[in-house]
Parts: structure tokens; C-alpha cells; sequence
């Protein structure tokens, strides 16, 4: 649960407190608030979500607090058992992302991108998410890419999807519309890429990267 209405429905305080409450582990590092790489920063907007910044304490709060009874019963194996069958998956929505988005930082400020970003992270709206974002305002440049952990090779219907269905709708999404702007690709996969997936990524220019 990422949005303040998310958390503050599934919590124990009064209605109407959660940003107080959220607004203080910020301010301790412990949340960190975050807005689509879309949206400029001097707009206002309604589309923050909210993230535990310390992978410790996602995976605490994941695995450890809710299966106290485990622990206390020593039923430790159960609870390896547990983390077992869900760990890969947790890993998919949390670390890899990350990394993906990591990964393009590090290759802007060596860069090795198109451009020179302004703005990385991800972008979501009620109409498409995308993994990773990375934007110039100035030069009108942006860089979509997908990241998928599966342990399957990624298939070309990721790929096509990424270009073909999601860019116009993140492309509506900005202050100016679609106008003007040039559009770059990268993929992320724990498994690779098929033959066709990959054809389809090199006739389009997109950058593919494995583990």
C-alpha cells in the first residue's frame, strides 16, 4: 500500500492523520515520498506514493513482523519455508526495480545515455505504469523501460507492449502532450531476451540488459 488513502485504511490511526504521521518518517529517512518522473517538480500533484527506504525494513515488515507467531512457536523452518516461496517474487517488485533505475542513473552520469537526464525514476497514472523513466525536459528527451524478473526469457509481446501500447499514453501524460519528443528504449530481464524479442528491441534501437 503505497498511496496516503491505501495506508491510512489499512492502519490503526484517526482518519485525516496519515500525513502527519507520513510527513515525520520522511523527514527521518525512513519513508521516502515519491512522484512520477513525468511530472515536473514545481507541479503540484496528487500522484505521490510512499516507500519504505530501507530494503532491512521492507524485508522485516514483509516476512519477520507478520510471522511473529512463527518465531515464537520455533517454527523456524516454516518461517524459511515461507520466505522461500515468496522471496523471488518480493525481489521482482522491490530490488530489481531499483536496480533497473540504479543502473540508468549510473549510465547518465557516466554518459552513456542519449541524453543527459533531468528526471529518473518511474511513471504511473491510472492509464499505464512503466518501470523505469529517465527524462530531459530541456532537449525533450525520454527513456521508457520495462523490467521483468521472471524466469522465462522475455517474450517480443513485452517488448511491442512497452512500444507500441504504453509510450503514447505516458507521451499524452506530459505537461505538453507528445509533441516534439524523441523516445528511447531499454529492457531489463533476470532471463534474457528470445530471438524475436530481441529483433524487435534492435529494429526499434532499445538497449537490452540481462543480469
Amino acid at each position: 500500500r503505497h498511496t496516503p488513502d491505501e495506508i491510512e485504511k489499512a492502519g490503526t490511526r484517526p482518519p485525516g492523520n496519515v500525513g502527519k504521521y507520513l510527513s515525520k518518517l520522511v523527514e527521518l529517512y525512513l519513508v521516502e515520498r515519491r512522484l512520477p518522473a513525468t511530472v515536473p517538480r514545481e507541479q503540484r500533484t496528487t500522484q505521490s506514493r510512499y516507500y519504505l527506504r530501507d530494503p532491512f525494513l521492507r524485508f522485516y515488515y514483509r516476512f519477520v513482523e507478520p510471522n511473529q507467531n512463527l518465531l515464537e512457536l520455533g517454527l523456524n523452518d516454516a518461517l524459511w519455508s515461507l520466505i522461500n516461496e515468496q522471496l523471488y517474487a518480493f525481489i521482482g517488485m522491490t530490488a530489481f526495480e531499483e536496480l533497473c533505475r540504479e543502473w540508468t542513473l549510473l549510465q547518465g552520469r557516466q554518459g552513456r545515455l542519449p541524453f543527459i537526464p533531468q528526471a529518473i525514476g518511474a511513471h504511473w497514472s491510472p492509464a499505464v505504469q512503466v518501470d523505469v523513466v529517465a527524462l530531459s525536459w530541456r532537449e525533450k528527451a525520454i527513456l521508457l523501460g520495462e523490467c521483468k524478473w521472471g524466469t522465462e526469457a522475455v517474450p517480443r509481446q513485452v517488448v511491442s507492449e512497452l512500444i507500441e501500447g504504453k509510450t503514447p499514453l505516458v507521451l499524452a501524460a506530459l505537461p505538453d502532450g507528445q509533441a516534439g519528443w524523441k523516445v528511447h528504449y531499454v529492457f531489463f530481464a533476470r532471463a534474457g531476451f528470445t530471438e524475436a524479442a530481441a529483433a524487435l528491441a534492435t529494429e526499434h534501437g532499445a538497449t537490452l540488459v540481462d543480469l
